[in-house]
């Protein structure tokens, strides 16, 4: 079993700081609603097993899309897929696509992530929760 997640990286503050980065054409605004701010940043993305060994890490402009960070990933290592076949990955809501489930399910992979609110919950979805806060940690370890 392998946990995503991704956290912001904030790159600057002040809008003069922003103008004078050597990160322009990298970083970008983005909103985090777990942090309820903006910011200016990077974007750390994760795939780690439940003990915090990082198995793929990507750092991508906020506004691209945390589905296609995540396939970008998994693709991006040709050993990786076929030394680990059938991981089930677990995520958060921000990994709710049908494009990103066709991806996973012609790979060999399972994607385990809550449902949205307005949908009837999954089997077990109660049993996500501990283990999603094991990425939380994780990512805050290696910020620090």
């Amino acid at each position: 079993m392998w946990v995503v997640d991704s956290t912001p990286v904030e790159c600057a503050r002040s809008r003069p700081t922003v103008k004078r980065s050597e990160l322009a054409g990298w970083a970008g605004y983005g909103y985090c609603p777990s942090h309820s701010r903006f910011f200016w940043s990077l974007q750390l993305h994760l795939v780690c097993t439940p003990g915090g060994l990082p198995i793929a890490r990507a750092l991508a402009n906020p506004k691209v899309d945390e589905r296609e960070v995540l396939a970008d990933m998994l693709t991006g290592d040709r050993d990786l897929l076929a030394t680990h076949p059938g991981q089930t990955i677990v995520g958060d809501k921000s990994y709710v696509s049908k494009h990103l489930d066709a991806f996973m399910t012609g790979h060999g992979l399972a994607l385990l992530r809550p449902s949205y609110r307005n949908r009837t919950p999954r089997p077990g979805e109660h049993l996500l929760k501990p283990i999603r806060q094991l990425i939380e940690s994780v990512n805050d370890t290696l910020l620090v």
